[in-house]
């Protein structure tokens, strides 16, 4: 699994924490942001492009 940049994780945190997040649960959220860093380096998808994640939701429709 790819390593999330450090400033991306940095700025993720913060804004989890700025939602009310309890840092507790910030590894969670991070799990899941890293499942999509992966799926859109797999698939040559640019993360921060919303249409990225249309296909991501898709493949974990199919895996159930």
């Amino acid at each position: 699994m790819l390593a999330l940049p450090t400033e991306l994780v940095r700025l993720y945190e913060s804004l989890l924490t700025q939602h009310g997040i309890q840092a507790p649960q910030h590894p969670y959220y991070l799990k899941w942001l890293r499942y999509y860093w992966d799926f859109c380096h797999k698939y040559a998808l640019e993360p921060n492009n919303r249409e990225s994640f249309l296909p991501f939701d898709e493949k974990l429709r199919v895996k159930k």
